[in-house]
């Protein structure tokens, strides 16, 4: 398992998915099923480069129930997300 920091506090990573290449609705698509494969309170953290991310990301979030802890872009031009499971 991956940790990373967000906000000072350390968080295990359960998953990454890896969406680079992929363009709306996939990213939050394999995003959600990858959810459907951890546990409660798990953090998956997606990697994307479609700038749809920015607003499907948190929309879905918040559709959803589950928790968006962060999203940046990198130096390279990804997108990096990590999201909460908080709804079964």
């Amino acid at each position: 398992m991956k940790e990373t920091e967000i906000n000072g506090q350390n968080l295990k990573v359960a998953s990454t998915v890896d969406a680079v290449g992929l363009f709306c609705p996939l990213p939050v698509v394999k995003l959600k099923l990858e959810l459907e494969k951890i546990s409660l309170n798990d953090v998956i953290e997606l990697l994307a480069d479609d700038p749809g991310v920015l607003d499907d990301l948190p929309a879905w979030c918040g559709e959803t129930g589950n928790k968006l802890l962060s999203l940046v872009k990198n130096k390279e031009g990804i997108f990096i997300a990590h999201v909460r499971k908080t709804k079964d």
